[in-house]
């Protein structure tokens, strides 16, 4: 199943390589700038001292900036690897947080949204803390606020980028409600439906994915995503000619050479091992495939 493309939600540069920008955001002015320096420089007092000296300030900017460093400091020193079950039979190890810390940073994030909604950054770095402490329900109740709130014209496809990341991370249960809250506020999005179609799919409950997936293609006929997983569903489901129709749709509509490359070679192996045809299984994957999954083009004994 192929998800859209997602970014990862950075939160503090000492505890990861991937977790400043959220709440960090993508200011240059000297305020941040100077927050941004103590905190990759774990100088956490430092950091707390100045910070705290700016929440007196009339100025709504430099007070929203003192609300972000202070949810960083929080979590300074509190990091600890947790493993998280998912909802297809596996699990993985990935950064926490003790809950008080968790609890500390988020009233940080909360205080910064009343300063500042339209602050993209701070509704990531919230629904990133969220996601990294597995609080789905939280998660989903704090998207709702956010998609409420924050009104710039890259809502959804920053939302979005939840999605693909519960999707790849197997939190499927947890994408379902968020998904349910896009519905609400996106209602016909062909993202926001396809998107449920995959995960249904993922859960392999079929009967609830076909109607998503068919309606996603109805929406946006043009968008090779929706027509590749429904080509996807075809496939699973051992309906060879529907799915080599929607998989030519998709390959037809696909923009990105790199992922047509990639789905080529998908492609190819629908060809070889469903439709049974080696020889032009062979040349799609000589064209798309690393040479050991060229696996049609081995002499046949």
């Amino acid at each position: 199943m192929r998800a859209r493309g997602w970014v990862c939600i950075l939160l503090l540069p000492l505890l990861s390589a991937e977790v400043l920008a959220a709440v960090a955001g993508g200011l240059a002015d000297s305020t941040a700038d100077s927050w941004h320096k103590l905190i990759d420089s774990n100088k956490k007092d430092e950091a707390r001292t100045l910070c705290s000296s700016w929440l007196s300030s009339t100025d709504v900017q430099k007070k929203t900036e003192a609300h972000k460093c202070l949810a960083n400091v929080e979590l300074m020193g509190n990091d600890a690897l947790s493993l998280q079950g998912n909802d297809v039979g596996g699990g993985e190890l990935g950064p926490g947080y003790p809950r008080k810390a968790i609890d500390a940073a988020l009233l940080h994030l909360n205080e910064a949204l009343e300063l500042s909604p339209q602050d993209l950054t701070i509704h990531q770095g919230r629904l990133h803390l969220l996601e990294i402490s597995s609080r789905y329900k939280e998660m989903a109740k704090a998207l709702d606020e956010s998609c409420a709130t924050y009104l710039g014209s890259d809502a959804l496809e920053s939302w979005l980028a939840y999605i693909a990341e519960l999707f790849e991370r197997g939190q499927l249960r947890a994408d379902l409600q968020l998904l349910m809250v896009l519905d609400k506020h996106y209602p016909n999005s062909h993202e926001v439906i396809g998107d449920f179609g995959a995960v249904y799919l993922k859960l392999k409950e079929d009967d609830k994915a076909i109607p998503y997936l068919q309606r996603a293609v109805e929406l946006a006929p043009d968008d090779p995503i929706d027509s590749w997983n429904l080509a996807r569903f075809y496939d699973f489901a051992g309906n060879a000619s529907s799915a080599e129709r929607w998989y030519l749709k998709s390959l037809s509509l696909e923009k990105s050479p790199e992922q047509l490359k990639t789905n080529s070679c998908v492609y190819g192996r629908f060809i070889e091992e469903k439709l049974k045809d080696s020889k032009r299984a062979c040349e799609l994957e000589k064209a798309n495939c690393e040479l050991e999954a060229q696996t049609a083009c081995a002499a046949k004994p």
